[in-house]
């Protein structure tokens, strides 16, 4: 399997093109945010100290949730590629059960999601250095999100592309989760600027749970601060509006229950992969 996995990280890494569709969102959010996010959200914020760095990690939490969707989908390009081309027929003419070219797919594709992941984390971490002369820390609890984010998008990705037949087809679906991904992540539009029925919606998809925990993690050290120097009711306010904390029926929800769900989630998709890989390896 191991060289399984290692062809397909080649032949995608040498295709510059699917690397930077893949990153293609990653990019337009970057661009808006030099353009006008940071502006448009910082002017609807209080003046506080350490208020530039609160709106940056803001954005690149929810940038990091993004890439471990859009670079995970990116790379499931070459499996629907294998699978028009025939060449997937010819891996199984040999030794090479159906089980083990799946589950190639499924391990190439975490891989290239969290490698990308990875890479822009260490770009975060030090513009903030350079930029804010402070850094976010590594923790434990960042690493956890981001492989739990990375490997339930990479599962979800693969149970929908694995109905796909054509190349357009995942083109087309490139393309609605690359226009979506930015609402869902609440960076177009923060999250509690939107209708209340918006909102739930929202809520119950699990890329928003990633993005919750990410921004609690990232921004712990400029949340402490901005809610030692607000009223509590300012506080609470800005940290809704941002998606920093969700609402269901004006009930807040934890960092707890965003855990719980995209664990829940993931092993649920976890479950769902394997059952489609048994039948089809009957």
């Amino acid at each position: 399997m191991s060289t399984l996995i290692k062809r397909h990280t080649i032949l995608f890494l040498k295709d510059k093109t699917s690397v930077f569709f893949s990153l293609l969102s990653v990019f337009i959010i970057i661009a808006l945010y030099l353009l006008f996010l940071s502006e448009n959200i910082s002017s609807n914020l209080p003046e506080f100290d350490g208020r530039a760095s609160f709106v940056f990690l803001w954005m690149f939490a929810g940038i990091i949730a993004v890439t471990t969707a859009t670079a995970a989908l990116g790379a499931l390009g070459k499996f629907i590629e294998d699978k028009v081309s025939k060449i997937k027929d010819d891996f199984l003419i040999t030794k090479i059960t159906q089980q083990t070219l799946s589950y190639s797919y499924i391990i190439y594709t975490f891989v290239i999601g969290l490698f990308f992941t990875v890479l822009l984390l260490l770009f975060g971490y030090i513009y903030t250095f350079m930029t804010f002369d402070k850094a976010f820390i590594i923790s434990l609890q960042l690493i956890i999100v981001v492989l739990l984010s990375t490997l339930m998008h990479t599962l979800l990705f693969y149970l929908i592309t694995s109905s796909l037949k054509t190349m357009s087809a995942f083109s087309g679906l490139s393309t609605i989760v690359g226009t979506l991904i930015g609402f869902l992540a609440g960076i177009y539009i923060p999250i509690g600027l939107l209708p209340v029925y918006l909102q739930k919606i929202i809520t119950l998809f699990p890329t928003t749970q990633a993005v919750v925990l990410l921004k609690n993690i990232l921004m712990g050290d400029v949340l402490h601060s901005m809610e030692s120097m607000l009223p509590k009711e300012a506080y609470e306010e800005i940290v809704v509006m941002l998606g920093v904390t969700l609402q269901w029926n004006e009930q807040m929800l934890s960092p707890t229950f965003s855990y719980i769900y995209l664990i829940s989630f993931t092993l649920i998709l976890l479950v769902g992969v394997t059952v489609k890989n048994r039948k089809r390896a009957k």
